[in-house]
């Protein structure tokens, strides 16, 4: 659950990474939205095939200029 919801949304995107503090090369796409969403589910995350371990999930939301402001990180635990 979540908001992605800026002034001019163009899109939102998710992505996630291993561990608490990923470099800019690790993290991977989990998929995107075209429309704006407020306090409701942002993407369906299948884990079953991860290890256990801490990830880092991203979410960063774009203007339809290509601006974004800082992308919001959330540190989970799958065990």
């Amino acid at each position: 659950w979540g908001t992605a919801d800026i002034e001019d949304f163009w899109f939102y995107k998710v992505e996630f990474a291993a561990g608490d503090s990923p470099s800019d090369s690790d993290w991977a796409y989990l998929g995107e939205g075209r429309e704006p969403v407020s306090d409701d589910l942002l993407l369906v995350w299948d884990v079953s095939g991860l290890p256990a371990g801490s990830y880092t999930l991203r979410l960063t939301v774009v203007d339809r200029t290509g601006n974004y402001p800082q992308p919001c990180d959330l540190q989970v635990m799958i065990e």
